[in-house]
């Protein structure tokens, strides 16, 4: 279990839930701390048969955790999802390695979810949604049948996406509200502005 602060504590949590069996050991990982550290403790680690979970929050866009996954895996090391109790999950949804999916949350059929995603406690993910690596879901966020959510997009909360509605790659909406169109890739919609902006060339 790699991480930091509450992140950990909770996916701790969640696993002893779920695999009271398993022997956890958890990584703690200053947010700030170079990846190089990670490297050391994997290097000095005994990997046979172990398995891992990287834990870390939306302040870096979801980029410092898939930096760390990328580590884990290129060590040979199964990172299997996380889908916390109380959770429902539909038919025929493909979970890939080193999501994390929250209490509550519903993910109904058919949805393809990539890997290194976070989707919050609560949130709702309606039918044949895809959902594109290490995109971040905050808690409580609904997002419609169909709708398609790019790689590295942040939705955070109180946000509500239509259905087929297309969310482009490395966008971040971070005001409530319902959005009915397609939003194109890095585009800025925060509620510390009046209007969106799109990062051009960046």
């Amino acid at each position: 279990m790699i991480g930091s602060g509450l992140d950990l504590q909770r996916a701790m949590a969640a696993w002893r839930e779920l695999a009271p069996d398993l022997d956890l050991r958890p990584v703690e990982l200053p947010a700030a701390s170079d990846p190089a550290a990670l490297q050391a403790m994997l290097n000095a680690l005994d990997r046979d048969g172990a398995t891992a979970f990287v834990a870390a929050d939306a302040r870096f866009l979801n980029f410092y955790r898939l930096e760390l996954m990328s580590i884990v895996r290129g060590h040979g090391v199964a990172m299997p999802p996380l889908v916390e109790r109380g959770a429902i999950v539909g038919a025929n949804v493909k979970i890939l390695h080193n999501t994390w999916i929250g209490a509550g949350a519903i993910i109904q059929p058919g949805c393809r979810i990539g890997f290194n995603v976070v989707i919050g406690p609560g949130a709702v993910v309606g039918g044949s949604v895809e959902i594109g690596q290490s995109a971040f879901i905050d808690a409580g966020v609904t997002v419609g049948h169909g709708a398609r959510i790019g790689n590295k997009a942040t939705l955070g909360l109180g946000v509500s996406i239509g259905h087929g509605v297309a969310i482009g790659a490395q966008c971040v909406i971070d005001r409530p509200g319902r959005i009915e169109a397609d939003v194109a890739a890095k585009t800025f919609i925060h509620s510390s502005h009046a209007h969106p902006m799109v990062i051009v060339g960046g």
